[in-house]
């Protein structure tokens, strides 16, 4: 990236010659990718087990900037739970240090989220509950406020609008990023690298018209300083469930955390100035696997058939929790993407 060698406007020091922070990035996360993309080829696993499945794809990221290359797996779940399995417990996700809110609506349970956790989740964006603004350390309550909403926009932006979700468009999206953020996750919607952060319905599938995504999770924001350079940061952890026609698994969803981050902008160019992807893991559940090697949400395709195996001890329905560790076992085994996925 260029430097930048201009303070903000509410300072008139001369100017100071200082090395550009993100500098080197972009190199840095191009060779961090090969070597996920590497591990990920590695740890392939395939699974077995009941005629009627669920499915999931995971994905984890640890770099600014990185546009990951989404490891292909599947685990294999049975179709039911009984009464203990649905008590059973399940590894759960940490909660990072900072000012929390967790997901306060609820909704009435209908159509295919009955039965499952989804049932009361708020819908869309009802789900997404904000904590109070506060000061922290180098930000004051009204910066933090304002990168809450962005932080809002981008989640309704990525995982709720039409325009996204069905239209594959990613301009309002990527518009809400810094400049120089969009430049690189502009890339990750034409290599199927973007499902960690947004989503796309597989335009095989329908998308129930009766019913609105179930939404559940929380938000975290704290102040930390990356490269010498203070830098608020918003941990958003959410599993987004949607609903479909025409299938006999007609739910299927995504659990992501994602850390928005947003740098103190002193001494930095203004195409660096804004959100940038930090860093997000993700898993997709009950879905189909030769979509979501493309990068693309489908359900459970009711065609699917398997070899008896082991059942898993964990109920499937942990994998509708916002609670729920985003550590998995991979699944999918290298599907075969077909023409209507392409």
């Amino acid at each position: 990236m260029e430097r930048n060698d201009h303070r903000s406007d509410d300072h008139e020091d001369p100017p100071v010659e200082r090395p550009d922070p993100f500098a080197g990035l972009e190199d840095w996360g191009s060779a961090v990718d090969r070597r996920a993309r590497r591990g990920q080829r590695l740890r392939r696993l395939r699974g077995e087990g009941a005629r009627n499945v669920a499915f999931l794809v995971s994905a984890a990221v640890a770099a600014v900037l990185l546009a990951a290359g989404w490891p292909t797996i599947r685990t294999w779940l049975p179709s039911g739970s009984s009464a203990s399995a649905d008590n059973a417990p399940y590894p759960t996700q940490s909660v990072p240090d900072g000012v929390s809110a967790t997901s306060s609506a609820s909704a009435r349970p209908t159509g295919p989220f009955v039965g499952t956790p989804a049932e009361s989740y708020p819908k869309g964006a009802a789900g997404i509950t904000l904590p109070p603004a506060t000061a922290v350390t180098g930000f004051t309550t009204a910066q933090v406020d304002a990168a809450l909403q962005q932080v809002h926009a981008v989640l309704v932006a990525g995982r709720l609008e039409h325009k996204m979700i069905v239209g594959h468009d990613s301009s309002a999206f990527l518009k809400l990023l810094a400049p120089n953020a969009r430049k690189q996750v502009g890339t990750w919607f034409t290599s199927a690298d973007h499902s960690s952060v947004a989503t796309w319905i597989d335009p095989a599938v329908k998308l129930d018209p009766d019913e609105e995504p179930r939404v559940s999770g929380r938000v975290t924001f704290s102040s930390a300083v990356v490269d010498d350079i203070p830098t608020l940061q918003v941990t958003t952890n959410f599993v987004w469930i949607y609903a479909f026609e025409g299938t006999d698994t007609p739910i299927a969803a995504i659990h992501d955390e994602i850390r928005w981050d947003f740098p103190k902008t002193d001494h930095l160019r203004n195409d660096d100035k804004g959100m940038w992807i930090g860093t997000t893991k993700s898993y997709m559940a009950w879905i189909d696997c030769a979509a979501a090697a493309n990068g693309l949400l489908a359900p459970t395709p009711s065609t699917v058939t398997t070899t008896p195996g082991p059942q898993p001890t964990e109920d499937q329905n942990s994998y509708l929790r916002a609670d729920r560790s985003l550590d998995i076992s991979d699944g999918c085994a290298n599907p075969s993407p077909s023409p209507s996925h392409r």
